[in-house]
């Protein structure tokens, strides 16, 4: 629709000042509706979800979402496959700054992060047991999540990638069977999904499950380190409520999903808004987290608002959307932005370098390009 413009950015912003001046939904230069409050996107998302499209940007194949059921399961067992994993105890982090660093020993954005969680998330997306499955997700996360969701460079090549991982998942899904005693990963996770679902369909799925695990949380690690290096949080005292805070703030200003899209199942009306079967509703999460309506001083940096949140903020706090088709990494990814922004936060100084101010906007709201370097705090003396 909008994605092969050059430059995002400056549509978002003037997307955010048009909602200020509209008191419920408006339709965009090109047609579509556009939500900018939370009343009008809980009617979409959870009040009116009869009336769009069933949707689910993870558990889905090609357009079509998984059955409710299905969903359902595959989220509960998501949830058991973290829990059989200490990440925070088995993660290296000093190895793991060592491998995305650059000969420079730089952290460069709209990369690192994602390469980071990556291995963070390692041993929950395919156990060491999938020498092969493991190469892929490698060869997706750099040449497709980081490529194309990220820097977009899907918009100036032929995107061979997505094809290619996904025939390689497929091949060796299709040897693999179900392990009998519960998923271990989420190779376990799609191969024991209920239903008539050949070796190309898992094989999206566990593509799609990779993408939500860490490009959404990786783009948002790099906000993290950003901000809190900006804004004096690199210090070996920075408390856990303290980074608790700067994530949610983070999310708040930055967030990665900045906007939801649904598609009208049939004729109704959103908040006043005329909408007919078959248009696109454009949700925009960026906008309604940052309505001054909601929030004092919305487009200032305040972790600290987080302390004592309204109602009225949290209930236009939607950085992994809301409903049925709600983010599947909603709750462990900010369990890992914590552990991983305190950890890096805490034992390192910082010094952050932007070759320009704007964020990057692509399919996913990254920081702007530039590069961080981190020197580790020295242990105190006893």
């Amino acid at each position: 629709m909008f994605l092969d413009r050059k430059s995002l950015w400056p549509h978002l912003r003037r997307w955010e000042e048009q909602a200020a001046d509209h008191d419920g939904p408006f339709r965009l230069r090109f047609g579509t509706l556009f939500v900018a409050d939370a009343d009008a996107a809980r009617n979409v998302l959870v009040d009116s979800a009869d009336t769009y499209l069933s949707q689910s940007g993870f558990y889905r194949l090609g357009p079509e979402s998984l059955p409710p059921a299905v969903r359902s399961e595959a989220s509960r067992e998501l949830l058991r496959v973290l829990a059989r994993h200490d990440l925070p105890s088995s993660f290296d982090l000093g190895s793991a700054l060592g491998e995305v660093s650059d000969s420079r020993g730089r952290l460069r954005h709209q990369r690192w992060g994602v390469e980071l969680v990556r291995r963070y998330f390692a041993p929950v997306i395919a156990h060491r047991r999938h020498t092969e499955i493991n190469a892929l997700v490698d060869t997706y996360t750099t040449s497709s999540v980081v490529a194309d969701d990220i820097v977009g460079h899907v918009l100036r090549r032929a995107h061979r990638t997505v094809p290619a991982v996904r025939a390689g998942f497929a091949e060796r899904l299709g040897r693999l069977r179900a392990p009998e005693d519960g998923a271990r990963d989420l190779v376990d996770l799609v191969l024991g999904l209920p239903g008539e679902l050949s070796p190309g369909d898992r094989a999206q799925l566990l593509q799609r499950l990779v993408l939500s695990t860490v490009g959404f949380t990786g783009v948002t690690l790099e906000w993290v380190v950003m901000l809190g290096i900006q804004h004096g949080y690199d210090t070996p005292t920075v408390r856990p409520d303290q980074i608790h805070h700067l994530v949610r703030e983070t999310l708040r200003l930055y967030p990665p999903a900045w906007r939801l899209i649904r598609v009208a199942a049939a004729d109704h009306d959103v908040c006043g808004a005329r909408v007919h079967e078959g248009e696109h509703v454009l949700i925009g999460t960026h906008a309604i987290h940052r309505s001054a309506a909601v929030w004092d001083g919305p487009l200032d940096f305040r972790p600290a608002r987080w302390e004592q949140p309204t109602a009225d903020q949290r209930r236009s706090y939607l950085p992994f959307g809301k409903g049925d088709g709600m983010c599947p990494a909603n709750g462990f990814a900010v369990k890992a932005l914590e552990h991983l922004g305190h950890l890096i936060l805490s034992g390192h100084r910082g010094h952050v370098r932007l070759r320009t101010r704007r964020p990057h906007v692509r399919t996913l709201l990254a920081p702007p390009s530039g590069w961080t370097r981190l020197t580790p705090t020295p242990a105190p003396e006893h």
